[in-house]
């Protein structure tokens, strides 16, 4: 049985949501959400920690957790404001077109 695709808001917010549950998240909580360590890696090592959506934290080398900075927040908020991503989406760098 196949699942409904998600969106990438929709996963960015379930990360953020996740993190969001304790104030911070483990590797593993993080990749329960977005499926397998290739997603994890796409998410949060190749988008959120470059972008500077989240910070991690090491504990030696086995134990990784991933906390959201102050643009994480702001990042937070809007993808909670669903309308306000839209918006966003229309006037990023595209012509505006009458739907």
């Amino acid at each position: 049985m196949s699942h409904p695709r998600r969106s990438a808001s929709r996963i960015a917010l379930d990360i953020l949501e996740t993190i969001d549950e304790g104030g911070e998240a483990t590797k593993w909580d993080i990749i329960k959400v977005v499926g397998n360590t290739q997603q994890f890696r796409h998410w949060i090592e190749d988008f959120l920690l470059p972008k500077g959506v989240i910070a991690e934290r090491t504990e030696g080398d086995r134990y990784y957790y991933y906390r959201k900075t102050e643009r994480g927040e702001l990042f937070h908020d809007l993808l909670k404001s669903g309308n306000m991503v839209e918006l966003l989406l229309r006037v990023s760098g595209q012509r505006l077109r009458r739907q």
